[in-house]
């Protein structure tokens, strides 16, 4: 049964991970209309990157949030999901303990890293969001284990 668990933590995690990014993506795009994903030139790189250089920082940075937040989720999830004890949360040193959150956050993080591949965003925004994910995750991580440890 815990090998089962640890199977279904992270495709769950990821599925739930996914869907409030993308819900966040579109929340965004209602508050900063410029931000909709359905104006995203999707078939022109050179009309995608100029699009994009036009946003506005506030879409930029919604973006950025959106994938964040997307990927705090999955980590969220991936720890209340995963297979593990408190008494074993409690013996281990803290890297090992936000294991199922940081996994989340560096499997966002390759997403992320696909996404910057086909989707160009100026240089100070590519950094920016990838240095987002994997913290976010840990971050996550370590919010759950003080909830659980309270």
């Amino acid at each position: 049964m815990k090998t089962i668990r640890w199977i279904l933590t992270y495709p769950l995690a990821i599925a739930v991970g996914a869907t409030f990014m993308l819900w966040l993506h579109n929340l965004s795009g209602q508050l900063i209309p410029e931000a909709a994903l359905e104006l995203l030139p999707l078939g022109d790189q050179e009309a995608m990157k100029s699009h994009i250089l036009a946003l506005p920082a506030s879409a930029k940075w919604s973006v950025m949030f959106s994938h964040w937040l997307g990927t705090a989720s999955a980590a969220a999830v991936a720890m209340i999901l995963a297979p593990v004890s408190l008494d074993w949360i409690k013996s281990k040193p803290t890297w090992l303990a936000t294991l199922p959150g940081s996994v989340m956050g560096l499997f966002f993080l390759i997403g992320g890293i696909a996404n910057a591949t086909s989707i160009p965003m100026p240089a100070w925004m590519l950094i920016t969001d990838l240095a987002g994910y994997f913290p976010m995750g840990f971050l996550a991580a370590r919010v759950m284990l003080k909830a659980w440890k309270a």
